[in-house]
C-alpha cells in the first residue's frame, strides 16, 4: 500500500494495521492481498488463510452468492460499491457488516486495484428489526382493547335503545378494556421519553410495600375468578419475612412495576399453577421476588431481557402479546428508587424476577 505524503511509512502502516474499522485491499486480478489486523483479529485467520478468495470461506453461504456478484460487478465498472453480509466472528457467530469498497490508482494513474473498509453493524440490524417488530406489535396490541371497547359500546347502544337498564358487568368490562388502553399508552409515553434520554417522573412518597403488594395480589386474584376459565387456572402464595416494608417512592409507580411482573408472570405460564410472591429483608435491602412456574427463558437470552422491544426466541406475538417494554420500564423505575431489578430463569421451568430497595433510601436519585 503506498504511504500518505504527511506520515512516514511505518506510522502509516500502523494507522492502517490497527485502524477500528476492517481494512481489505485487492489487487488487479480482484484478489485480495492485504487484511489489516482488525480484520484478522475478527475472523480468527491468518493472513495467508484470508489471501485471495480465502476470505470468502467466512462468508455466510446464504449471503455467498450476492456478495461475490456485488464484489466482482464493482470490479469490472471500477466504480465502488456497497454492501451487507455475515461474516463468521472468530467464535463462529455470524455477524452482519457493512463493506465498502472504493477504486484506487498508482502513482502514474493507472487502476490498480480496491481497497475496502468494514464494520459491524449487527446490533444496528437487530435494533431496526425489533423496532419493526414494535411497530407491528403496536398496531395489534392497541386494535385488541379498542374492538373490546367498540363492542361493549355497541352493546350498550342496543340496550338503551330497548330501554333496558345497563347492567354493571358490561360496564366493568367496558371500563376493564379502556384501563388496558390506557395503560398502553402510558408505556408507550414511557418508552418515548426514554429513547430522547428524558428521564421517568417519579414522586416521594412514603409507601408501606407489603401493603401494597397485598392489595395488588387481591384485586389481581378476584380479576381472575371472575372470568370465564378457559384455560388451567392460576393462583397466588405471597410470603413475607420481617417488616415493616417502608420506602420513599412513588405509589403509582411502584404499582405499575408489579402489575407487569404479575401480570407477565401470569402471561407466561400458560398451563396455569401457583405464582410465588416475596417479600423480604436483608440488612439494609428489601427483596420482593415474583416467581413463576412458565416457559422460562433461553439462557443466552437473558442479558438481554431488560432491553427496550425486546422479546424472547420461545414467545411469539401471537401466543404471548406484548409490547416487550414491560421488564424495561420496570428495571428504570427499580433504578430511580435506588434499587435494581434483576432476572433468573430456566426454560421450561419457568422465572423468578427480583426487585431490590434500599431500605432507606435517602439520597436516592
Amino acid at each position: 500500500m503506498t504511504s500518505h505524503p504527511l506520515l512516514p511509512p511505518d506510522q502509516y502502516r500502523a494507522l492502517v494495521e490497527h485502524h477500528p474499522t476492517m481494512i481489505w485491499r485487492a489487487g488487479l486480478d480482484a484478489k485480495c492481498d492485504y487484511f489489516n489486523e482488525t480484520w484478522l483479529s475478527f475472523t480468527g485467520r491468518t493472513l495467508e488463510q484470508e489471501m485471495g478468495n480465502g476470505w470468502a470461506e467466512g462468508v455466510h453461504p446464504d449471503d455467498f452468492d450476492r456478495c461475490l456478484k456485488i464484489f466482482l460487478d464493482g470490479f469490472g465498472r471500477r466504480q465502488p460499491f456497497e454492501m451487507e453480509y455475515r461474516l463468521r466472528r472468530h467464535d463462529g457467530v455470524y455477524r452482519y457488516i457493512f463493506d465498502r469498497g472504493v477504486p484506487f490508482w498508482d502513482d502514474s494513474g493507472a487502476f490498480a486495484g480496491f481497497i475496502g473498509s468494514c464494520v459491524d453493524v449487527h446490533e444496528r440490524r437487530e435494533a431496526d428489526r425489533m423496532k419493526t417488530t414494535f411497530l407491528s406489535l403496536i398496531a395489534h396490541e392497541l386494535r385488541t382493547p379498542i374492538t373490546s371497547m367498540n363492542a361493549f359500546l355497541e352493546a350498550a347502544r342496543r340496550k338503551v335503545a330497548r330501554g333496558e337498564s345497563m347492567d354493571e358487568s358490561l360496564l366493568n368490562r367496558l371500563k376493564a378494556q379502556s384501563d388496558k388502553f390506557a395503560e398502553l399508552v402510558r408505556e408507550l409515553g414511557d418508552a418515548a421519553r426514554l429513547e430522547e434520554g428524558v428521564a421517568l417522573s417519579i414522586r416521594r412518597d412514603e409507601v408501606d410495600l407489603e401493603a401494597l403488594v397485598r392489595e395488588h395480589v387481591a384485586r389481581l386474584g378476584q380479576d381472575l375468578s371472575s372470568r370465564v376459565r378457559t384455560r388451567a387456572a392460576h393462583a397466588f402464595d405471597v410470603k413475607v419475612e420481617g417488616g415493616p416494608f417502608r420506602v420513599q417512592g412513588d405509589r403509582q409507580r411502584l404499582e405499575q412495576v408489579l402489575g407487569n411482573l404479575l401480570h407477565n408472570a401470569l402471561k407466561y405460564s400458560p398451563s396455569g399453577g401457583t405464582v410465588q410472591v416475596a417479600l423480604s429483608r436483608e440488612d439494609s435491602v428489601y427483596r420482593l421476588s415474583v416467581s413463576d412456574p412458565g416457559i422460562g427463558i433461553p439462557a443466552e437470552e437473558l442479558p438481554c431481557v431488560t432491553r427496550r422491544y425486546f422479546r424472547a426466541s420461545n414467545a411469539s406475538p401471537a401466543n404471548y402479546p406484548g409490547l416487550g417494554l414491560g421488564l424495561a420500564l420496570s428495571r428504570e423505575i427499580a433504578e430511580q428508587h435506588g434499587g435494581a431489578l434483576r432476572v433468573a430463569s430456566q426454560l421450561g421451568r419457568g422465572t423468578t424476577v427480583t426487585l431490590e430497595f434500599p431500605a432507606s433510601t435517602e439520597g436516592a436519585k
